[in-house]
């Protein structure tokens, strides 16, 4: 990877060094259809740092079986159910990484995708979100890692149920 005389890399040198470390971590997966994708785990830091993952879904995973609670169901609005529909395409969307998904003529789009294979892609993701991080510090120091809630599909499921 070649940086500028200064050694401050380029946004060009930037972005193909990430979507390179993305493919690295890439994995085939096969689908209820019978299709083989390259898809790669989510990383759960990344997605909430970017504010994808909708705040009443952020709240009720936090919240974990206290969300579930009677006192604590409210409905749902319209909006937030588009957010969440939003972020379960962006999540499929995020996690193929071959072939890619988009509108060009070597990609296929999202609508494209079976609903059984999209909702395939959308439950390994979010188990991906759930697992347990080796949260460790920069430093190498579990102590001063945070601490976080697990999210689980189940919860997922729960939370889409009410």
């Amino acid at each position: 990877m070649s940086q500028r005389a200064n050694g401050i890399m380029t946004a060009e040198e930037w972005r193909s060094a990430a979507q390179a470390a993305r493919e690295a971590r890439a994995a085939p997966l096969v689908l209820p259809s019978g299709a083989t994708i390259l898809a790669v785990k989510p990383e759960p830091l990344e997605w909430i740092m970017s504010g994808r993952v909708p705040q009443r879904l952020l709240a009720a995973a936090l919240q974990g079986d206290a969300a579930l609670s009677p006192e604590a169901r409210t409905e749902i609005s319209r909006e937030e159910i588009l957010d969440l529909a939003g972020f379960a395409a962006q999540l499929v969307k995020a996690s193929v990484v071959r072939p890619a998904i988009g509108e060009g003529s070597d990609e296929i789009t999202l609508d494209d995708i079976p609903i059984a294979d999209r909702a395939f892609i959308f439950e390994w993701a979010c188990r991906a979100l759930s697992r347990p991080a080796a949260a460790t510090a920069p430093g190498g120091d579990p102590a001063s890692s945070s601490v976080r809630e697990e999210v689980s599909s189940d919860k997922l499921e729960r939370f889409r149920a009410q």
